[in-house]
């Protein structure tokens, strides 16, 4: 009995030990490997659980007057404890009595569960006898099947949290009949131990042990037969609910599955016009009625979120037209000429899906409040009159359809106004067509009006030949499609106005932050909600063409598409979040890069160098850590890398050195930091400023403003002149030669006195006038002076210059050039004649005698 008693604590430390996401507390085993070496043995604890929970009464060995309940591997004898701990034990009993007998009735109080039981067998009831007025599922409406659909598969989450409750508390039952069924064996055979012994003990506390434990059996007994007779009603509703789903699954099949076949009578047979006679009409009157205009019971579940949207939309509409003047933000000027349309559409926008599978009634209600308000926002965005004609237009047919598939038209009234809608808007597609190839509108308008006579061409001629369900489909999912795009356009555009005027207002822009970065940020918003809203429009766009019920049960059917490669697995889903990773590690990079320049070098001094050094390795730290998520969303774990090390040890060691050498060459620019973002430096003869250092390659700057892309192995192996590696200083020399006779020191009192007169010349170190040479035409001179900033160096030389040519000039000191003797040998008769004014005769020699001979003899030589 010891033995089994011990048992369930031991299997909980093991599960807890083996459990995946506490592998890495690798010291906990030890520690508690320790800890039973260094304690007593588990029996040696009397047993103070007041838990109904708690294990069964454990014998004591270290009790000096009492015998541990031992048992022997070989003779099967167990020993149980002594007289003095029945005291103990029989009041451990009364407290674990009580306890498990207060849970019981918790477990009992099925107020709740029976509550919730009662609705959803009223809702399935009130379901059952719907799909039985509405008749046989395949000839319900494609829309009327999803909404039916929608609310059974709500019904079966409802119910299947009602049963796990139930299976919950089953399971502690079961739990506590097996514990006390173990504490009733112990006092039995304990008692019958005693006797045994012919010892003297209150057998009667034994008995009434006995029986209270008894007596809890009983009731958890009885408890358990409650809950599965409540479980067994639950299984009948379920099993219900599931007749019934699998019975829509099968009609939206075959529904499905017949919209490439001929369904109908075309309109070329005389059968189809014999459907137009009284009994249509009569269907028509049933049908209308049969339409749940108002549930009581949803409106009842769901009378909270059309409360929130009525107090959202008056919220922002008062709101709009208090700023109305104030308005400042270009994307928002439409909800400042239509507040309350644009309340509206932002409250229902935005809390719509709150709805859980409304009905179709109540679906139309949404989405004639969405359409109306939408059109009207985006009626007053388009430029063109014509344009605002067409969404409105586009607008009341989408409604007018929803609206017959909502009273369920007959099919032969529906395939008609099909058929007129086909006729109507062909022609009228292809005129808006042509006005808006003549008015050169947007070509995105001018291909959707094609597309829209094409699809509406193909629904007319299907819907002729007896395709009604194609022709259906057509119309139903284009017109969604262009409210879906027309819907997800309003959203960004209103998102784009929100963020925009939320960081340009007063309490934004006294942030340096917001007013240095503001810009920016909003641009990394708004993409990031374009990528989510066009990820949306596309499901639902799918949801839409594909026949789904919702936008999730579209993305549970697309999500794992894709492909295997090796171990790796990359499906859509996977995809998606490899992107949304890397775009918010680059976001959260600069994000944190940005916050670096303004709060950390903003307010103190920072080496631009090591501003930049730490700017880039933070950019890099980050974008490694977005790095390994995204390999982690791959499915590729830390103990890959020894694989991936190996390839590319592989790689460095074929064609990769190259490479490897400029990273860590970048690496060590980054550290040791020999040139720094914006030092002048001198490499292969150019002049050039540092503009960026990168791991692979840095990127300088020529003075002509050509960039040069240098690797970074070259500036770590070559040598390179820094100019401004530890101070900005600078000394430039002017060249000057003045002519021979010219007064040396005079000279050189003028080019120090001129070096002085310049402010931008440092005053220490002095400038250095020296002569240094007698040259070939000029005594030669050098004019060295000290500047604070390198880049004030051309500038500075030329001023000097213009200075020494100016006071050399007032103070009459000559500067010389090189002069050069011309000596002619000979000169013909014609030149003396044409410097004397007379026309030379017309068959007069050469001016040069001897030329062509000359010309000739160089020639030969």
């Amino acid at each position: 009995m010891g033995e089994n008693d011990s048992l369930p604590g031991g299997r909980a430390a093991t599960t807890f030990i083996q459990e995946p996401t506490l592998r890495a507390l690798f010291l906990i085993p030890y520690c508690v490997l320790v800890a039973l070496l260094c304690a007593p043995p588990a029996w040696s604890a009397p047993d103070s659980s007041s838990g109904a929970n708690a294990s069964i009464e454990q014998p004591s060995v270290t009790n000096p007057s009492t015998t541990p309940p031992s048992s022997d591997a070989g003779n099967d004898v167990t020993v149980f404890p002594g007289v003095s701990e029945i005291v103990s034990r029989l009041a451990t009993l009364s407290t674990n009595l009580a306890a498990t007998q207060t849970q019981l009735d918790e477990i009992a109080a099925m107020e709740q569960i029976k509550d919730n039981l009662d609705k959803v067998m009223d809702r399935q009831h009130t379901l059952d006898q719907r799909i039985k007025e509405l008749g046989d599922p395949e000839q319900w409406s494609f829309e009327r099947l999803l909404e039916t659909r929608s609310v059974l598969v709500s019904q079966q989450s409802n119910l299947a949290t009602i049963f796990d409750s139930l299976s919950a508390k089953l399971t502690t039952l079961d739990n506590l009949r097996n514990q006390w069924q173990q504490r009733k064996t112990f006092w039995s055979e304990w008692k019958i131990y005693l006797v045994k012994e012919r010892t003297e003990f209150p057998e009667a506390d034994f008995d009434r042990s006995v029986e209270k434990c008894s007596a809890l059996l009983k009731n958890i007994a009885d408890t358990s037969g409650k809950l599965i007779e409540v479980q067994q009603q639950m299984v009948m509703v379920q099993d219900g609910n599931d007749t019934s789903i699998r019975q829509i699954d099968t009609a939206l099949k075959n529904l499905r599955a017949q919209i490439f076949k001929k369904t109908a009578r075309s309109f070329f047979s005389s059968e189809f016009y014999q459907q137009f006679n009284a009994e249509l009409k009569v269907q028509v009157k049933e049908n209308f009625k049969l339409v749940q205009w108002y549930r009581k019971s949803y409106l009842h579940d769901y009378w909270w979120v059309a409360v929130m949207q009525l107090m959202l939309a008056l919220g922002l509409a008062v709101n709009l037209r208090k700023h109305r003047k104030n308005n400042d933000a270009s994307q928002w000027n439409i909800l400042f000429r239509h507040p309350w349309a644009a309340g509206l559409f932002m409250a229902f926008a935005t809390l719509s899906p709150l709805y859980k599978a409304p009905p179709l009634a109540w679906t139309f209600y949404l989405l004639l409040i969405s359409v109306i308000t939408a059109s009207i926002l985006v009626a007053g965005i388009v430029p063109e009159r014509r344009h605002a004609m067409l969404i409105w237009l586009l607008a009341f047919i989408y409604l007018v359809s929803m609206f017959l598939q909502v009273i369920g038209l007959p099919l032969p009234l529906l395939r008609l106004y099909l058929a007129v809608l086909s006729l109507v808007g062909i022609p009228l597609l292809v005129w808006m067509c042509a006005l808006s190839r003549r008015n050169k509108d947007s070509w995105q308008l001018i291909i959707g009006q094609r597309i829209g006579a094409i699809l509406l061409a193909i629904s007319l001629i299907a819907q002729l030949g007896g395709y009604s369900t194609l022709s259906m489909r057509l119309v139903d999912a284009s017109i969604k499609t262009v409210f879906v795009l027309l819907m997800v356009y309003m959203v960004m555009r209103l998102t784009q106005g929100g963020v925009d005027y939320l960081l340009r207002h007063p309490w934004a822009q006294s942030w340096k932050f917001f007013k240095i970065f503001g810009s920016r940020l909003s641009k990394k918003i708004n993409h990031l909600m374009v990528g989510a809203l066009s990820v949306y429009a596309v499901l639902y766009t799918v949801q839409i063409w594909g026949g789904s019920d919702s936008v999730t049960t579209t993305w549970s059917k697309i999500k794992d598409l894709g492909f295997t490669f090796g171990n790796v697995e990359l499906t859509l889903s996977t995809l998606i979040m490899m992107v949304l990773i890397m775009y918010l590690a680059f976001t959260l990079s600069w994000l944190v890069r940005s916050l670096f320049d303004v709060e950390v070098v903003g307010p103190r001094y920072m080496d631009s160098g090591l501003r930049d050094s730490l700017k880039t390795l933070l950019h890099y730290v980050i974008i490694s850590c977005g790095l390994l998520l995204t390999l982690g969303a791959l499915g590729i774990g830390l103990q890959n890398f020894a694989v991936i090390a190996g390839a590319l040890g592989i790689g460095i060691g074929f064609g990769l050195q190259n490479i490897v050498n400029n990273f860590i060459s970048g690496l060590i620019l980054l550290f040791e930091r020999p040139i720094k973002l914006g030092d002048r430096i001198i490499l292969d003869g150019e002049w050039a400023i540092v503009r960026k250092i990168g791991l692979r390659s840095t990127v300088i700057e020529t003075y002509n403003q050509a960039e040069i892309i240098v690797p970074n192995s070259q500036l770590i192996s070559e040598k390179v002149t820094n100019l401004t590696h530890s101070n900005s200083r600078a000394r430039i020399t002017i060249d000057v030669g003045v002519a021979y006779g010219e007064n040396i020191e005079r000279v050189l009192e003028i080019l120090k006195e001129e070096a002085k007169n310049n402010s931008t010349v440092l005053k220490y170190p002095e400038p250095s006038p020296l002569f240094v040479a007698f040259g070939a035409s000029s005594l030669d001179f050098k004019l060295r002076v000290w500047l604070d900033n390198f880049d004030q160096s051309l500038d500075v030389k030329s001023d000097l210059s213009v200075a020494i040519y100016k006071r050399f000039d007032k103070e009459g000191i000559a500067i010389p050039f090189p002069q050069r003797d011309l000596h002619l040998r000979s000169v013909s008769e014609n030149v003396w004649r044409q410097w004397r004014g007379e026309k030379p005769p017309v068959d007069s020699q050469p001016a040069f005698e001897m030329e062509e001979e000359h010309q000739t003899g160089s020639d030969h030589e």
